[in-house]
């Protein structure tokens, strides 16, 4: 009736699918319609509740063009001449080398031209950026991508690689550009697991996959207006083979999430490694971000582990067996299947002049961190306990583009990836297998990922607690008291999410892929909306700044973890301005406006349509000024049916309008920060004598975990 009309027109964009589902209803029992209509039914009541605006803008002509452009030249880069074939005749006409002045870095396409006369990595070979040869020329095809003076060079550029070189490395290169470019950076790439669908998603998934594409259509073949519809049922890594000793394998649904890889895919690339963020006029606290961002993930992972009973995550070492294993059942595009890691591998010979550089540099960090002071490349001391001093470690510990002495403090993480990874490289050139940890896209499937990182920020610990504990004036907000905190029930669910897989096989025309749309349907970890109700008196109007952190309240013996030593493992939820009044004042904040989340990509062939639509009749298309961000669905650990407890953490401090800095991210839009460290006020070793002020308030909070169908959901 009348409510069926109002919400088809809320929520046309997912009509079709909810449609469809209730058509395939008709088919079942009446009891399994029932159960079938619920979950629907609480599915759907969820989508209503979950509408997430973030910060928009109306897009003009000029942007939906680019922005359709941009988005074509991901599709089918391993079959450019058949998907946009148009495209081809550009390519041929363009010559990159009568258009040098056309590039602000000259240079770069000297040498990018050099490179091709020599013999770059061949198309339809693997790629990474941990192999040194294919990250030079990865490099090289970035700088003459963002060094073009205008969209045009740029977009001509950019079809012009799309037919001459490595798939992969074009991808890589392209992405990075796009998030960069000051005429590109609020445009949206297709979804990673949508471009390179073999990264995200197991064999048994592609193989389905490839016999639809070679006609295997019997039983899964649907028509959705006008185009054949497939979808596939997907399951993550282990599901065929349950290693009982391997515990890490529950939560796999968490670490094979194709929207918490892609996060970190584009993480990455906000400071990408290999470049100087002078050049990319980039800010200047990467190091610094390199620690938090990898902190924020391991105390992420940790608090899902609480949810099974598990501890913290072990060390590794590289001199005795690794005890955790990996076994992915994924494969390069090429048919090279990934690395597998067994249980209680020991790192072979090949491998030990690695293990020996590492340890050569973990000595000289150390040294460093206690000494106060590292050698710059001339053998100058740079003192780090500054301003600037965690910056610099951090950038020496990730043995990025702003290390003061490479030669001297080696590239860490990458060497830890190298050894534990176990992948393989042989003395032919351009012969590698990368394993997951090789890879950004496929780094936190593995789980020795969260071990590598534990042993990495023991650098970051150890600074913080050469430095002194904060005092009471540092973090007392005078006048200022939080007089309660509660937060809605913390509930969260399994529900299907769909992905499309079209790119990870062949097509004959531009017609067929057009026309055929194929997905994988699997579970992913979701939550109800939830809002955080904080009371807070004040004596006198002024501004401050409130930050939120989860953190465990016990440890998996359900022993209580006190603060002092466990203020390490809180996750920041959120961070915002507030203005404050003189007397009470009432802060309601939704977890979807936290500044760290953002909600599901746009499916790449629904947002496609949009711009089609859009350019064809005129009609408003908006786009988000922060382009990614960590996936709002994965904010709050599982859970347990009888609730799992931790802490929430809520702290409102002053603000000193002159520290006030807005940064503009291309990952998570304009920043804005008052000049304190990141992860503030738990980023040093806690004082218990001065650390209970009143601005600060702890409390108990219980994450519930139910089946959809369990929802008290109604319309």
């Amino acid at each position: 009736g009348r409510h069926t009309v109002y919400i088809k027109s809320k929520y046309k964009g997912k009509w079709d699918t909810a449609q469809a589902a209730f058509s395939r209803m008709l088919k079942l029992r009446p009891m399994a319609i029932m159960k079938l209509a619920l979950v629907i039914l609480a599915s759907f009541c969820l989508l209503a509740q979950a509408v997430q605006q973030l910060p928009s803008q109306v897009a003009d002509k000029t942007y939906l063009v680019r922005q359709k452009n941009i988005y074509e030249l991901f599709w089918h880069v391993d079959q450019p001449t058949v998907y946009h074939p148009e495209l081809y005749q550009k390519a041929r006409t363009f010559n990159i080398l009568e258009n040098v002045a056309n590039y602000n870095d000259q240079e770069a396409v000297k040498e990018f031209v050099q490179l091709l006369n020599h013999g770059m990595l061949p198309r339809g070979q693997v790629f990474t950026m941990m192999n040194r040869e294919m990250r030079h020329q990865a490099v090289v095809l970035f700088r003459v991508l963002y060094s073009a003076k205008t969209f045009d060079v740029f977009y001509h550029t950019a079809v012009w690689a799309r037919f001459n070189v490595n798939e992969l490395m074009y991808v890589y290169s392209l992405s990075v550009a796009v998030m960069h470019r000051p005429d590109t950076k609020m445009m949206k790439m297709p979804p990673m697991y949508e471009v390179v669908p073999h990264f995200f998603f197991n064999d048994d998934v592609m193989q389905r996959t490839y016999n639809i594409a070679m006609g295997d259509i019997a039983g899964v073949k649907k028509t959705v207006g006008g185009v054949e519809y497939y979808v596939l049922p997907a399951n993550y890594t282990g599901w065929y083979t349950i290693r009982h000793n391997q515990p890490e394998q529950r939560l796999n649904y968490l670490t094979e999430d194709v929207g918490f890889n892609t996060f970190y895919f584009m993480i990455n690339h906000d400071h990408p490694p290999f470049m100087p963020a002078s050049i990319l006029n980039t800010p200047q606290n990467r190091g610094e971000y390199y620690f938090f961002i990898h902190k924020q993930l391991l105390n992420r992972y940790n608090l899902e582990r609480l949810s099974h009973n598990l501890g913290e995550v072990s060390y590794v070492s590289m001199n005795r067996p690794i005890m955790t294993g990996y076994y992915p059942t994924m494969h390069f595009r090429n048919g090279v299947s990934f690395p597998q890691r067994r249980i209680g591998t020991v790192v072979p010979n090949h491998m030990q002049k690695h293990v020996q550089i590492i340890q050569d540099l973990h000595s000289r960090i150390s040294n460093a961190i206690d000494a106060g002071f590292v050698l710059d490349s001339q053998g100058n001391r740079v003192n780090i306990y500054t301003k600037d001093g965690l910056n610099i470690l951090g950038n020496l510990v990730q043995g990025n583009a702003d290390s003061v002495n490479l030669q001297y403090y080696g590239q860490l993480d990458l060497l830890m990836r190298k050894v534990l990874g176990l992948g393989y490289e042989s003395n032919v050139r351009y012969q590698v297998i990368p394993s997951a940890l090789h890879l950004w896209s496929t780094s936190i499937r593995d789980p020795v990922f969260f071990s590598i990182y534990k042993t990495i920020l023991n650098y970051y610990h150890r600074y913080k607690e050469n430095l002194p504990k904060y005092k009471t004036e540092e973090l007392n907000f005078p006048g200022v008291n939080i007089q309660s905190v509660t937060v809605d029930k913390l509930t969260t669910y399994f529900d299907h999410f769909e992905s499309m897989l079209n790119n990870g096989v062949s097509v004959r025309s531009h017609k067929e892929a057009r026309n055929t749309l194929i997905k994988a349907r699997q579970y992913r970890l979701n939550h109800k909306p939830f809002t955080y109700h904080i009371t807070v008196n004040s004596d006198r109007d002024t501004k401050g700044i409130v930050r939120i952190f989860l953190g465990p309240k016990e440890d998996e013996f359900g022993h209580e973890v006190d603060l002092t030593n466990n203020y390490m493992n809180f996750m920041q939820m959120d961070e915002f301005l507030v203005d404050l009044k003189t007397g009470t004042n009432t802060i309601d904040r939704s977890s979807h406006e936290s500044i760290f989340v953002v909600p599901d990509e746009t499916p790449s062939d629904v947002l496609y349509k949009k711009l089609v639509t859009s350019l064809e009749s005129g009609e408003t298309f908006k786009y988000s000024t922060q382009p990614y961000g960590f996936p709002d669905r994965l904010i709050l650990p599982r859970g347990t049916k009888d609730g799992t407890a931790y802490n929430l953490l809520i702290m409102v401090s002053p603000v000193d309008e002159s520290n006030i800095v807005h940064i503009d991210s291309p990952i998570w839009g304009r920043i804005t920060n008052d000049g304190r460290p990141m992860g503030f006020p738990l980023d040093r070793p806690v004082n218990p004598l001065v650390f209970n002020v009143p601005n600060m308030h702890v409390t108990e909070v219980l994450v519930h975990h139910r089946d959809v169908e369990e929802l008290n959901a109604t319309v």
